[in-house]
Protein backbone atom coordinates (compact mmCIF):
# COMPACT_ATOMS: atom_id res chain seq x y z
CA UNK A 1 0.00 0.00 0.00
CA UNK A 2 1.05 3.71 -1.23
CA UNK A 3 0.57 6.61 1.01
CA UNK A 4 1.80 10.26 0.94
CA UNK A 5 1.31 12.60 3.72
CA UNK A 6 0.17 15.75 4.33
CA UNK A 7 2.39 17.39 6.74
CA UNK A 8 0.86 21.08 7.47
CA UNK A 9 3.82 22.51 8.51
CA UNK A 10 4.93 25.94 7.02
CA UNK A 11 8.70 27.22 7.09
CA UNK A 12 9.11 31.29 7.64
CA UNK A 13 12.50 32.62 7.78
CA UNK A 14 11.79 36.06 6.73
CA UNK A 15 13.34 38.19 3.23
CA UNK A 16 13.91 36.08 0.65
CA UNK A 17 18.04 36.11 -0.74
CA UNK A 18 19.63 35.00 -3.34
CA UNK A 19 22.97 32.95 -4.29
CA UNK A 20 24.63 32.86 -7.82
CA UNK A 21 23.52 30.14 -10.03
CA UNK A 22 26.52 28.77 -11.51
CA UNK A 23 27.19 27.03 -15.43
CA UNK A 24 26.97 23.77 -14.38
CA UNK A 25 23.88 24.44 -12.63
CA UNK A 26 22.17 25.57 -15.92
CA UNK A 27 23.85 22.96 -17.97
CA UNK A 28 22.46 20.28 -15.62
CA UNK A 29 18.99 21.57 -15.35
CA UNK A 30 18.71 21.77 -19.26
CA UNK A 31 20.28 17.89 -19.82
CA UNK A 32 18.58 15.87 -21.86
CA UNK A 33 15.98 13.72 -20.72
CA UNK A 34 14.76 10.40 -22.66
CA UNK A 35 12.95 8.62 -19.97
CA UNK A 36 12.33 8.76 -16.35
CA UNK A 37 15.15 6.77 -15.96
CA UNK A 38 17.17 9.63 -17.10
CA UNK A 39 16.06 12.49 -15.28
CA UNK A 40 19.53 14.18 -13.65
CA UNK A 41 18.18 12.64 -9.66
CA UNK A 42 21.12 11.43 -6.95
CA UNK A 43 20.28 10.80 -3.78
CA UNK A 44 20.61 8.74 -0.44
CA UNK A 45 18.90 5.63 1.53
CA UNK A 46 19.36 5.95 4.74
CA UNK A 47 18.61 2.52 7.31
CA UNK A 48 17.74 3.43 10.58
CA UNK A 49 17.12 1.33 13.83
CA UNK A 50 13.81 1.29 15.75
CA UNK A 51 10.10 1.61 14.68
CA UNK A 52 9.29 3.85 12.15
CA UNK A 53 7.84 7.61 13.10
CA UNK A 54 4.51 8.83 11.88
CA UNK A 55 4.87 11.18 8.62
CA UNK A 56 4.03 14.48 10.97
CA UNK A 57 6.75 13.56 13.19
CA UNK A 58 9.04 13.39 10.38
CA UNK A 59 8.15 16.51 8.98
CA UNK A 60 7.68 18.80 12.24
CA UNK A 61 11.54 17.42 12.33
CA UNK A 62 12.47 18.39 9.07
CA UNK A 63 10.71 21.95 9.63
CA UNK A 64 13.00 22.30 12.55
CA UNK A 65 16.33 22.30 10.39
CA UNK A 66 15.14 23.58 7.67
CA UNK A 67 17.03 26.90 8.49
CA UNK A 68 20.54 25.42 8.44
CA UNK A 69 19.93 24.00 4.56
CA UNK A 70 18.92 27.00 2.46
CA UNK A 71 19.11 25.02 -0.67
CA UNK A 72 16.10 22.82 0.28
CA UNK A 73 14.17 26.42 -0.15
CA UNK A 74 16.43 27.43 -3.26
CA UNK A 75 14.53 27.53 -6.47
CA UNK A 76 16.09 29.09 -9.96
CA UNK A 77 16.06 32.20 -10.82
CA UNK A 78 17.69 34.15 -13.83
CA UNK A 79 21.34 33.49 -12.74
CA UNK A 80 20.54 33.36 -9.32
CA UNK A 81 19.25 31.25 -6.85
CA UNK A 82 16.07 32.04 -5.33
CA UNK A 83 15.77 31.06 -1.72
CA UNK A 84 12.05 31.34 -0.45
CA UNK A 85 10.97 32.85 2.08
CA UNK A 86 8.52 30.16 2.99
CA UNK A 87 7.95 26.10 2.04
CA UNK A 88 4.90 23.80 2.27
CA UNK A 89 6.61 20.30 2.88
CA UNK A 90 3.31 18.60 1.73
CA UNK A 91 5.20 17.88 -1.88
CA UNK A 92 8.34 17.25 0.25
CA UNK A 93 7.55 14.58 2.48
CA UNK A 94 6.00 11.82 2.09
CA UNK A 95 5.78 7.98 2.99
CA UNK A 96 5.46 4.87 0.86
CA UNK A 97 4.76 1.27 2.91
CA UNK A 98 6.82 -1.54 1.65
CA UNK A 99 6.43 -5.21 1.53
CA UNK A 100 8.68 -7.30 3.93
CA UNK A 101 12.18 -7.89 2.90
CA UNK A 102 15.32 -6.65 1.57
CA UNK A 103 14.26 -6.60 -2.33
CA UNK A 104 11.01 -4.40 -2.70
CA UNK A 105 12.95 -1.16 -0.35
CA UNK A 106 15.55 -1.78 -4.04
CA UNK A 107 12.36 -1.62 -5.76
CA UNK A 108 11.37 1.00 -4.43
CA UNK A 109 14.20 2.99 -4.59
CA UNK A 110 14.81 2.02 -8.48
CA UNK A 111 11.30 3.02 -9.08
CA UNK A 112 11.35 6.69 -7.19
CA UNK A 113 14.56 7.77 -8.15
CA UNK A 114 13.82 8.91 -11.49
CA UNK A 115 9.68 10.08 -10.45
CA UNK A 116 9.28 13.73 -10.59
CA UNK A 117 10.32 16.09 -8.57
CA UNK A 118 7.68 18.67 -7.29
CA UNK A 119 7.07 21.63 -10.04
CA UNK A 120 6.73 25.02 -8.80
CA UNK A 121 8.79 24.34 -5.73
CA UNK A 122 12.64 23.24 -4.93
CA UNK A 123 12.96 20.03 -6.52
CA UNK A 124 13.94 17.47 -3.55
CA UNK A 125 11.51 15.01 -1.80
CA UNK A 126 12.43 13.13 1.23
CA UNK A 127 10.27 9.71 1.62
CA UNK A 128 9.43 7.90 4.65
CA UNK A 129 10.27 4.01 3.42
CA UNK A 130 8.70 1.63 6.00
CA UNK A 131 7.28 -2.07 6.96
CA UNK A 132 9.89 -4.27 5.31
CA UNK A 133 10.94 -5.67 8.48
CA UNK A 134 9.46 -5.70 12.10
CA UNK A 135 11.84 -3.11 13.39
CA UNK A 136 13.46 -0.44 11.23
CA UNK A 137 12.78 2.11 8.23
CA UNK A 138 14.82 3.81 5.48
CA UNK A 139 14.54 7.74 4.64
CA UNK A 140 15.19 8.09 0.51
CA UNK A 141 16.44 11.47 0.38
CA UNK A 142 16.34 12.13 -3.54
CA UNK A 143 16.98 16.12 -5.22
CA UNK A 144 17.79 17.22 -8.69
CA UNK A 145 21.65 17.25 -9.29
CA UNK A 146 21.05 20.85 -10.56
CA UNK A 147 20.15 22.11 -7.44
CA UNK A 148 22.41 19.97 -5.20
CA UNK A 149 26.01 17.98 -6.06
CA UNK A 150 26.90 15.26 -3.87
CA UNK A 151 28.88 17.70 -1.49
CA UNK A 152 25.64 19.71 -1.31
CA UNK A 153 23.54 16.38 -0.74
CA UNK A 154 25.84 15.65 1.95
CA UNK A 155 25.61 18.47 4.16
CA UNK A 156 21.88 18.66 3.70
CA UNK A 157 21.64 14.76 5.39
CA UNK A 158 24.27 16.10 8.16
CA UNK A 159 22.12 19.03 8.93
CA UNK A 160 19.11 17.07 9.07
CA UNK A 161 19.76 14.13 10.87
CA UNK A 162 22.99 15.02 12.49
CA UNK A 163 23.83 16.37 16.13
CA UNK A 164 27.15 16.59 15.93
CA UNK A 165 27.90 20.08 15.24
CA UNK A 166 31.43 20.46 15.96
CA UNK A 167 32.22 17.33 13.39
CA UNK A 168 33.92 18.39 10.02
CA UNK A 169 31.60 19.11 7.32
CA UNK A 170 31.62 15.78 4.35
CA UNK A 171 30.69 18.72 2.51
CA UNK A 172 33.79 20.77 1.49
CA UNK A 173 37.16 19.74 0.10
CA UNK A 174 39.59 19.21 3.02
CA UNK A 175 42.51 20.82 0.79
CA UNK A 176 40.71 24.05 0.96
CA UNK A 177 40.89 24.44 4.79
CA UNK A 178 44.17 26.64 4.12
CA UNK A 179 44.07 28.77 1.12
CA UNK A 180 45.38 27.11 -1.87
CA UNK A 181 47.52 28.94 -4.72
CA UNK A 182 47.75 28.03 -8.74
CA UNK A 183 50.72 28.02 -10.37
CA UNK A 184 50.66 27.81 -13.78
CA UNK A 185 51.52 24.57 -14.63
CA UNK A 186 48.20 24.09 -11.89
CA UNK A 187 46.28 25.60 -14.81
CA UNK A 188 47.71 23.60 -17.60
CA UNK A 189 47.32 20.29 -15.83
CA UNK A 190 43.75 21.22 -14.41
CA UNK A 191 42.82 22.35 -18.19
CA UNK A 192 43.90 18.80 -19.52
CA UNK A 193 41.89 17.18 -16.85
CA UNK A 194 38.75 19.00 -17.85
CA UNK A 195 39.29 18.71 -21.42
CA UNK A 196 40.27 15.21 -21.76
CA UNK A 197 36.84 13.25 -22.03
CA UNK A 198 35.89 15.52 -25.03
CA UNK A 199 39.69 14.45 -26.91
CA UNK A 200 39.95 10.84 -25.72
CA UNK A 201 38.38 7.68 -27.19
CA UNK A 202 35.58 6.25 -25.42
CA UNK A 203 34.93 3.02 -23.92
CA UNK A 204 32.25 2.15 -25.78
CA UNK A 205 33.29 3.96 -29.22
CA UNK A 206 33.10 0.76 -30.68
CA UNK A 207 29.44 0.11 -30.09
CA UNK A 208 27.17 3.71 -30.08
CA UNK A 209 23.91 1.52 -31.33
CA UNK A 210 23.37 -0.47 -28.26
CA UNK A 211 22.56 2.47 -26.14
CA UNK A 212 19.58 3.10 -24.87
CA UNK A 213 17.64 5.46 -22.29
CA UNK A 214 17.18 2.56 -19.77
CA UNK A 215 18.98 2.00 -16.27
CA UNK A 216 19.06 -0.78 -13.56
CA UNK A 217 20.49 0.03 -10.13
CA UNK A 218 22.91 -2.39 -8.42
CA UNK A 219 24.18 -2.25 -4.68
CA UNK A 220 26.82 -3.61 -2.56
CA UNK A 221 29.14 -3.24 0.34
CA UNK A 222 32.02 -3.91 1.64
CA UNK A 223 34.41 -2.80 4.78
CA UNK A 224 36.20 0.20 3.70
CA UNK A 225 39.55 -1.37 5.59
CA UNK A 226 39.53 -3.33 2.59
CA UNK A 227 40.09 -0.94 0.28
CA UNK A 228 42.33 1.36 2.72
CA UNK A 229 44.51 -1.94 3.18
CA UNK A 230 45.16 -2.24 -0.26
CA UNK A 231 45.61 1.51 -1.02
CA UNK A 232 48.05 1.46 1.70
CA UNK A 233 50.39 -1.51 0.74
CA UNK A 234 50.55 0.40 -2.61
CA UNK A 235 51.19 4.14 -1.48
CA UNK A 236 47.52 5.01 -3.01
CA UNK A 237 44.40 6.28 -1.35
CA UNK A 238 40.75 4.86 -0.66
CA UNK A 239 39.33 6.56 -3.86
CA UNK A 240 42.80 4.97 -6.04
CA UNK A 241 41.75 1.60 -4.78
CA UNK A 242 37.53 2.11 -5.59
CA UNK A 243 38.76 3.05 -9.27
CA UNK A 244 41.05 0.50 -9.72
CA UNK A 245 38.41 -2.44 -8.95
CA UNK A 246 36.45 -1.05 -11.64
CA UNK A 247 38.63 -0.68 -14.06
CA UNK A 248 39.51 -4.03 -13.21
CA UNK A 249 35.54 -4.98 -13.58
CA UNK A 250 35.01 -2.89 -16.88
CA UNK A 251 38.12 -4.95 -18.43
CA UNK A 252 36.22 -7.69 -19.48
CA UNK A 253 33.27 -5.58 -21.02
CA UNK A 254 34.94 -2.36 -22.50
CA UNK A 255 38.99 -4.27 -23.20
CA UNK A 256 40.65 -1.00 -24.17
CA UNK A 257 44.43 -0.55 -23.20
CA UNK A 258 43.19 2.27 -20.73
CA UNK A 259 39.88 2.54 -18.78
CA UNK A 260 38.23 6.23 -18.78
CA UNK A 261 36.38 8.09 -16.21
CA UNK A 262 34.56 11.14 -15.70
CA UNK A 263 35.55 11.86 -12.19
CA UNK A 264 33.32 14.62 -10.44
CA UNK A 265 36.14 16.93 -8.04
CA UNK A 266 35.05 18.71 -5.43
CA UNK A 267 35.40 22.51 -5.68
CA UNK A 268 33.67 23.05 -2.22
CA UNK A 269 35.29 25.84 0.30
CA UNK A 270 34.49 26.12 3.86
CA UNK A 271 31.85 28.64 4.36
CA UNK A 272 30.19 27.05 1.12
CA UNK A 273 28.61 23.97 2.67
CA UNK A 274 25.00 25.18 2.59
CA UNK A 275 25.12 26.86 -0.89
CA UNK A 276 22.54 26.11 -3.59
CA UNK A 277 23.56 24.40 -6.62
CA UNK A 278 27.06 23.17 -8.06
CA UNK A 279 30.49 23.22 -6.80
CA UNK A 280 31.75 20.46 -8.54
CA UNK A 281 33.24 20.04 -12.19
CA UNK A 282 34.12 16.72 -14.18
CA UNK A 283 37.21 15.74 -14.52
CA UNK A 284 39.24 13.05 -17.40
CA UNK A 285 41.38 10.39 -15.63
CA UNK A 286 42.41 6.98 -17.16
CA UNK A 287 43.68 3.85 -15.86
CA UNK A 288 45.54 0.42 -17.32
CA UNK A 289 42.97 -2.02 -19.08
CA UNK A 290 44.68 -5.07 -20.77
CA UNK A 291 45.11 -8.14 -19.08
CA UNK A 292 46.98 -6.79 -16.10
CA UNK A 293 45.09 -7.80 -12.99
CA UNK A 294 43.43 -5.67 -9.90
CA UNK A 295 46.63 -5.32 -8.10
CA UNK A 296 48.28 -4.26 -11.05
CA UNK A 297 45.89 -1.52 -11.81
CA UNK A 298 46.11 -0.28 -8.28
CA UNK A 299 49.44 -0.10 -8.23
CA UNK A 300 49.43 2.22 -11.54
CA UNK A 301 46.32 4.22 -10.03
CA UNK A 302 48.23 6.59 -7.69
CA UNK A 303 49.61 8.26 -11.02
CA UNK A 304 46.53 8.34 -12.81
CA UNK A 305 44.79 10.52 -10.13
CA UNK A 306 47.10 12.52 -8.72
CA UNK A 307 46.43 15.75 -10.26
CA UNK A 308 42.66 14.99 -8.30
CA UNK A 309 44.97 15.40 -5.08
CA UNK A 310 46.61 18.71 -5.81
CA UNK A 311 44.71 22.07 -3.98
CA UNK A 312 46.74 24.03 -6.32
CA UNK A 313 45.33 22.13 -9.30
CA UNK A 314 41.82 22.42 -8.12
CA UNK A 315 41.83 25.90 -7.49
CA UNK A 316 42.89 26.50 -10.82
CA UNK A 317 39.78 24.47 -11.91
CA UNK A 318 37.52 26.52 -9.81
CA UNK A 319 38.79 29.69 -10.88
CA UNK A 320 38.23 28.58 -14.50
CA UNK A 321 35.23 27.14 -14.25
CA UNK A 322 34.01 29.78 -12.58
CA UNK A 323 34.31 32.01 -15.78
CA UNK A 324 33.18 29.51 -18.35
CA UNK A 325 29.81 30.20 -19.83
CA UNK A 326 26.29 27.95 -19.36
CA UNK A 327 26.67 27.23 -23.19
CA UNK A 328 30.05 26.36 -23.23
CA UNK A 329 29.47 23.78 -19.74
CA UNK A 330 26.50 22.47 -21.50
CA UNK A 331 28.21 21.83 -24.89
CA UNK A 332 31.26 20.16 -22.50
CA UNK A 333 29.13 17.77 -21.00
CA UNK A 334 27.22 17.12 -24.42
CA UNK A 335 30.87 16.05 -26.07
CA UNK A 336 31.94 14.05 -22.59
CA UNK A 337 28.52 11.55 -23.25
CA UNK A 338 28.52 11.03 -27.19
CA UNK A 339 29.46 7.68 -27.87
CA UNK A 340 32.71 8.04 -29.35
CA UNK A 341 33.92 10.15 -26.51
CA UNK A 342 31.48 8.04 -23.45
CA UNK A 343 33.43 6.80 -20.23
CA UNK A 344 32.17 5.43 -16.95
CA UNK A 345 31.35 8.17 -14.16
CA UNK A 346 32.78 7.33 -10.83
CA UNK A 347 32.32 9.83 -7.90
CA UNK A 348 33.16 8.94 -4.50
CA UNK A 349 31.55 10.63 -0.89
CA UNK A 350 33.04 9.79 2.56
CA UNK A 351 30.45 10.63 4.87
CA UNK A 352 32.35 11.70 8.27
CA UNK A 353 29.59 12.42 10.98
CA UNK A 354 27.30 10.08 12.22
CA UNK A 355 23.52 10.71 11.53
CA UNK A 356 20.30 9.88 13.06
CA UNK A 357 16.38 10.33 13.47
CA UNK A 358 15.43 11.56 17.29
CA UNK A 359 17.31 8.95 18.95
CA UNK A 360 16.81 6.09 15.86
CA UNK A 361 20.68 5.77 14.60
CA UNK A 362 21.40 5.33 11.15
CA UNK A 363 23.71 2.11 10.67
CA UNK A 364 24.26 2.19 6.71
CA UNK A 365 23.59 4.69 3.96
CA UNK A 366 23.41 3.84 0.56
CA UNK A 367 23.78 6.26 -2.23
CA UNK A 368 21.83 6.51 -5.56
CA UNK A 369 23.48 7.47 -8.62
CA UNK A 370 22.73 8.86 -12.04
CA UNK A 371 24.15 7.84 -15.04
CA UNK A 372 23.23 10.37 -18.05
CA UNK A 373 21.83 9.77 -21.47
CA UNK A 374 25.03 8.36 -23.50
CA UNK A 375 27.00 7.46 -20.31
CA UNK A 376 26.01 3.76 -20.26
CA UNK A 377 28.03 3.01 -17.07
CA UNK A 378 27.97 4.69 -13.25
CA UNK A 379 29.24 4.10 -10.07
CA UNK A 380 28.74 6.16 -6.91
CA UNK A 381 30.57 5.18 -3.83
CA UNK A 382 29.59 6.17 -0.07
CA UNK A 383 32.05 5.90 2.77
CA UNK A 384 29.74 5.51 6.03
CA UNK A 385 31.08 4.31 9.80
CA UNK A 386 32.92 1.52 8.36
CA UNK A 387 31.43 0.20 4.92
CA UNK A 388 31.61 1.54 1.67
CA UNK A 389 28.06 1.32 -0.35
CA UNK A 390 28.59 1.79 -3.92
CA UNK A 391 25.55 2.08 -6.49
CA UNK A 392 26.05 0.78 -9.83
CA UNK A 393 23.69 2.45 -12.38
CA UNK A 394 24.01 1.04 -16.44
CA UNK A 395 21.93 0.42 -19.88
CA UNK A 396 20.94 -2.92 -19.70
CA UNK A 397 21.43 -2.57 -23.46
CA UNK A 398 25.33 -2.26 -23.32
CA UNK A 399 26.92 -5.91 -23.12
CA UNK A 400 28.94 -7.07 -19.71
CA UNK A 401 27.52 -4.33 -17.84
CA UNK A 402 24.64 -6.17 -15.88
CA UNK A 403 28.07 -8.42 -14.16
CA UNK A 404 29.76 -5.18 -12.88
CA UNK A 405 28.96 -5.04 -9.46
CA UNK A 406 30.26 -8.47 -8.94
CA UNK A 407 33.43 -7.87 -10.86
CA UNK A 408 34.23 -4.74 -8.98
CA UNK A 409 33.33 -6.94 -5.42
CA UNK A 410 35.32 -9.73 -6.25
CA UNK A 411 38.02 -7.66 -7.16
CA UNK A 412 37.85 -5.81 -3.43
CA UNK A 413 37.56 -9.13 -1.93
CA UNK A 414 40.87 -10.31 -4.06
CA UNK A 415 43.14 -8.09 -1.99
CA UNK A 416 41.84 -9.20 1.48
Amino acid sequence: MNGTARPTGVLGTGARTTAPRGAMDRALLSAPVASAATRPHIGAVLHCEGPPPSLERLAAHVVARLPRVPALRSVPAGSRWRVEAGLDLEAHVVERRLEPGPAPLEAAVGELIGSPLPEGGPAWRLHLLHGRTGDGFALLYRVHHALQDGGGMLHTLEALFADDADAPSSAVYPGFAAPARASLRDFATGAGALLGGALRAGSWASLPAGFSAEREHRWCEVPVDLLRGAARRHGASVNDAFLAALAHALAPAAAPPRVPFLVPVNLRRPGEEAAPGNRVVLASVALPGGERGAAGRLGRAPGATGALKSAGVREAVRRVTALTPAAVMTGMLKAVSRPARSATLASNLPLRRRLGFQGAPVVRVAPVMWAPLGVPAAALMLTYRGTAAVCFTTDPAMPGLDGLRDRWRAAVESWG
